[in-house]
């Protein structure tokens, strides 16, 4: 699921996020570096991404092949990414000539809309189970108030992005904050980060409810 978003980058601030970004200059420059715009082009229409997915929409097998421009976000640092071809997947419930899914994101053709129904993809679900659940899931990211350390040592709190792969029913193909606080027994610890997370694994845990929010009892590296 979502193969883009599983290299895992250190970014300044104590923040571990997935994929490529950057910081944009804002107007009139500024002395950032933007990052590239999620675009791309099936039969000579540009499609932009839209959104971050919170649930997995579904499609129906049929891919179309799509062009994603080439970018250079490093200000001529490195070598720009070339254009390439890609193999973008159909809706199930949104025609392509208005939407595609590739990689993980949804893509909406210049000009065209999702429907309404479609809103339900963006939207983060609501920790409504009773108890305790396992779950495991890809590690997308984790954010927290500390420094983040080179040799993968993150402190509690902070809270770990993954895209749920098994658990209960109702958040299979969800995206899900865990929030890890001191009281989580086992912790991640800087090997899990080191050797599975960063080359793209997953993350189990035993999770439970406070209010809206899934706390982490536990939380473990699955490879």
């Amino acid at each position: 699921m979502r193969p883009s978003r599983l290299a895992v980058a250190l970014l300044a601030g104590g923040v571990l996020l997935a994929g490529c970004t950057g910081t944009g200059g804002g107007e009139g420059g500024g002395g950032g570096e933007a990052s590239c715009a999620a675009v791309l082009e099936i039969d000579g229409r540009t499609y932009l991404g839209h959104g971050d997915l919170r649930r997995e929409p579904a499609v129906t097998g049929r891919n179309l092949e799509a062009l994603v421009p080439g970018c250079d976000d490093t200000g001529g640092q490195d070598d720009p990414e070339p254009a390439r071809t890609a193999r973008a997947q159909e809706l199930a419930d949104v025609p392509a000539a208005v939407a595609v899914l590739l990689d993980g994101s949804v893509y909406v053709r210049e000009g065209e809309d999702l429907p309404p129904a479609a809103r339900a993809w963006f939207d983060s679900p609501t920790c409504e189970h009773a108890g305790v659940v396992e779950l495991t899931g890809a590690w997308l990211g984790v954010t927290g108030p500390h420094e983040a350390q080179f040799d993968g040592d993150i402190r509690p709190p902070y809270r770990i992005e993954v895209a749920v792969t098994a658990g209960p029913a109702a958040y299979l193909g969800t995206t899900l904050r865990l929030q890890v606080t001191a009281a989580t027994d086992p912790l991640l610890g800087p090997d899990d980060v080191r050797e599975t997370l960063w080359t793209g694994g997953e993350v189990s845990a035993r999770v439970r409810c406070d209010g809206d929010r899934f706390v982490a009892t536990a939380v473990r590296s699955a490879g």
